[in-house]
């Protein structure tokens, strides 16, 4: 389960400064005429498994997502048209990067596959950053880094590991090359709220399943039925708190995504097949890949971080079916754009799903209470102290596991998060392994352009709590702390407001 929820929270770890990023990289990088020798020491998990297995399906990446996001993007969606783009897959592990669509005739020809050694790529910010839109060679690039694929494939044959990679590269092309880059802007916060609302997970769960019958449904008639049926819980989430009008927005950023990773995967396994069949394989694909919150009990509820991807996307897959206007459906709230197309009709719901939502939901808040006890009494108890580091766009990328619940810190809106990263300073490497820690936004209202930012520019702090009796003071007024979640050597610090405040010069 843990696994699971780290691998969908990978999804979710992209901000807005870094993954659409537009820093001007100017490079003058020359093709190899053959693969590296790979150094499978640095992926995570099994590290030679891993890069074994990015290596092996590397080819067949490089030739569907050029198939896919390149020369049939417009079949994918109507509006979706990037011939004047490239695509740079990275492999630092193994040495590798591909450049699809190629721009730059004078280092290959226009339009083809030219292959890279990374060791040849000046900019090194590119093989430590996830995904991002950038300028390589002069053009427009979409980039995205396998590496950061590696936990989609632990335990998995090649086959799924490829399927896995395929719809991560095309899920966050789609956020980047066919919506908008600002479209996440205004929509708040993620993190879950203690306590959840119950009836709110009720409602999202009502939507889902009608919005499945609706897919299942044979006739016009009996599909419109089970959409309105969905709509009108759909009407009731909206009603029923604030953050949930806040947060409509993502089902259609999320949703658009997921709907066309399964219809990109579609197109490679059935390149012959209809419109219609591609949106009914789509939708039947996306139920396919229902994870079950309840695992073990009735298995019928969503898992909460995955609603914006499931209901969005099956919600989308309805609008596609009753063939409303593309345009719309690509920006709309999709259950908003199905309310307004057909309308609500009241429906009884499903007791199973209710009675175990109730239940899911009333010990998920007791985990939601032990998340923000644990934090508010480390925070109170003077045997423990608070470190604030420094995080950059340099070294803000970080795995997540469990759940993001949002928390006050000193009167500032944080969250609690669990996570592995390493953040990389000027004087000192700092590792958190499946750290418990706060994470708090820095102030950017004085930027001109989000979007071009110094690297080095703090866009937030992470905070952690720790036994004062697990940190150590050199007489050079620097700070070490060793334990199995946290390291921490030789940093540069200062004593304010009752933290230890790591200094990043």
């Amino acid at each position: 389960m843990l696994k699971t929820v780290r691998l969908l929270f990978m999804i979710l770890i992209i901000t807005i400064l870094t993954a659409c990023s537009n820093n001007n990289q100017e490079t003058t990088e020359k093709p190899v005429e053959e693969s590296q020798k790979s150094n499978e020491d640095s992926m995570d998990g099994n590290p030679i498994e891993n890069s074994k297995k990015i290596r092996e399906i590397t080819p067949e990446l490089v030739k569907d997502i050029k198939k896919i996001l390149i020369d049939d993007a417009s079949k994918l969606w109507p509006s979706f048209n990037n011939e004047d783009k490239q695509i740079l897959l990275l492999n630092p592990s193994n040495k590798m990067a591909y450049l699809i669509n190629n721009q730059k005739t004078d280092i290959g020809p226009k339009d083809e596959v030219i292959e890279y050694s990374t060791d040849s790529i000046k900019d090194t910010q590119l093989l430590v950053t996830p995904f991002q839109l950038t300028t390589f060679n002069d053009h427009p690039t979409y980039v995205f880094n396998l590496e950061f694929a590696s936990n989609f494939i632990s335990g998995t044959d090649e086959k799924a590991a490829y399927e896995n990679v395929f719809k991560f590269i095309v899920h966050e092309g789609i956020h980047i090359l066919l919506q908008s880059g600002g479209t996440a802007e205004g929509l708040g916060t993620r993190a879950e709220t203690y306590p959840e609302d119950i009836d709110s997970r009720y409602y999202r769960n009502e939507m889902y399943q009608y919005l499945k019958e609706a897919i299942d449904s044979k006739t016009k008639d009996e599909k419109i039925d089970q959409i309105q049926k969905a709509v009108y819980f759909y009407e009731l989430y909206l009603n029923s708190n604030k953050k949930n009008k806040d947060q409509d927005g993502y089902d259609n950023i999320e949703g658009m995504a997921t709907y066309l990773e399964s219809k990109a995967y579609q197109m490679i396994k059935h390149p012959d097949a209809s419109a219609k069949e591609l949106n009914e394989l789509t939708a039947q694909n996306i139920i396919d890949n229902f994870i079950p919150a309840d695992q073990g009990q009735e298995e019928v509820l969503l898992m909460k971080m995955r609603e914006f991807y499931d209901i969005g996307a099956l919600a989308i897959a309805s609008a596609v079916d009753m063939q409303l206007n593309e345009k719309t459906i690509l920006t709309a709230s999709p259950l908003g754009l199905l309310d307004s197309e057909f309308g609500s009709k009241k429906a009884e719901g499903h007791e199973n799903i209710k009675k175990a939502n109730h239940d899911y939901y009333n010990a998920y808040n007791n985990q939601l209470k032990s998340y923000v006890d644990d934090i508010a009494s480390k925070q109170k108890d003077d045997q423990y102290a608070a470190v604030r580091i420094p995080v950059t766009i340099q070294n803000s990328s970080a795995s997540y596991e469990n759940m993001n619940v949002e928390y006050q810190y000193k009167g500032n809106p944080a969250e609690i998060q669990t996570t592995t990263r390493e953040i990389i300073l000027p004087d000192t490497r700092i590792k958190l392994n499946k750290m418990k820690s706060l994470s708090i936004e820095a102030p950017m209202e004085d930027l001109e352009d989000p979007t071009k930012v110094d690297p080095n520019t703090i866009m937030g702090y992470t905070i952690v709590f720790v036994p004062k009796k697990d940190i150590e003071f050199s007489q050079d007024k620097l700070l070490t702390i060793q334990r199995d979640d946290l390291l921490i050597f030789d940093a540069k610090y200062e004593e304010k407001d009752g933290e230890y405040q790591i200094l990043i010069n």
